[in-house]
This record gives structure tokens, sequence and C-alpha cells, in this order.
């Protein structure tokens, strides 16, 4: 409650004395890692794949509240002479953070932090076998929405006055805000972004 307070009140507090811009980015990542050598017919694998839109408004200089939306798919590929499964974990994320910059908006670099909560929309796990050459029939498990806390930093690079490259990572935890953490979800960033 206390952080949603602190959202609240710093934009009222930086409106008079600061010029407010905003920023809105597009970012994603993609990673295959194979499980086994190569020369096997068919190869185990792990391939992750995540996209982001984020809108950014910058009440101060160097500080801002971001808010953005992430789609994912995680998919495990592991096969054999007698059952191979596929496991594909999805999710919807909705992330809402506080951005604080080590650089001006004019700066060519510009260190980041951030910190907040990530909501997770929709989050469910497909699991698929072949069994002996048959297939069976699917499994999903939908797993209930959460509210994890959420942390990040980065760099961003600017290429023009108004576009930049971003790249960055970004952290969650895997349970509720409100339960013990258990372990941390990371992905790697890469995108662009337009100052408005």
């Amino acid at each position: 409650m206390r952080l949603w307070i602190l959202l609240l009140w710093l934009p009222s507090a930086g409106w008079a004395q600061y010029n407010e811009y905003f920023e809105v980015g597009l970012s994603g990542n993609y990673r295959k890692v194979y499980l086994t050598e190569l020369g096997t017919t068919a190869r185990a694998y792990d391939e992750n794949s995540a996209y982001t839109a984020s809108f950014a408004y910058y009440f101060r200089e160097m500080t801002a509240i971001e808010f953005s939306y992430s789609q994912g798919k995680n998919t495990r590929f592991i096969p054999s002479s007698t059952i191979t499964s596929t496991t594909t974990h999805r999710y919807n994320l909705v992330g809402a953070d506080l951005v604080f910059t080590f650089g001006k908006r004019t700066d060519t670099f510009i260190p980041y932090v951030k910190a907040g909560v990530a909501y997770f929309d929709k989050k469910s796990i497909d699991y698929e076998y072949i069994n002996n050459g048959i297939p069976e029939v699917p499994q999903k498990v939908e797993i209930k929405s959460t509210v994890v806390p959420s942390a990040g930093f980065g760099m961003q690079f600017r290429l023009t006055q108004r576009l930049s490259f971003k790249a960055g990572l970004e952290f969650w935890t895997s349970g509720a805000i409100n339960k013990d953490i258990e372990d941390f979800d990371w992905a790697a960033r890469m995108g662009i972004s337009w100052f408005l």
C-alpha cells in the first residue's frame, strides 16, 4: 500500500518544477539451448521467447513510472525411444515499476534501475506425450493469477533525439508477493524506445 501511495504522490510533487515527457518501448528475447549432443536423431532442447510493450511517464528528469505488458512462452522438448515429452509454459505479465535513470534525457548512455510489482494475468502449463509412437491426450494446468515483486537494470543508448536502443535484465519471483520467496525468474531483453 505504501508503494502505491508513493507512486501516486511523486508525479504531483514534480509537476511544478519539471517538464514531464513520455517513453514508449518494444522489446523481446529469444533463447534456444540444446540439451543433447549433435548427431542424435531428435535433440532435446529448451526454447524461451517473450515480447514486451511498455509505456513510461517521466515526471522528473531522471525518474519515471513505467507500465508494461509481456507475453512469454517456454518450451522443453525431451525425446526418447519410448516416451517423448513436450512441456510448454505460457504466461501474460502486467507490470508497474518505478524507474530511476543515471543520466539526463539528452545523454548518449543512460543506465537505469527499476523496481515494482508484476501481475500474472494468465499462467498455464501444457503437457504433451507420445508413448511408443502414439500421441496421448494433452494435459493443461491453469495456474492461479498472482502478484509478485519485480526489479531490473539496464542501459539505454541514444540513437537520435527521440529514438534509443535499450537492453537490460529483469527479475521477478516465482511465488506470490505474500508468500515465502522460493525462486527467481529472469529475462534478458533488448529493444527500442521512442521519447515523446
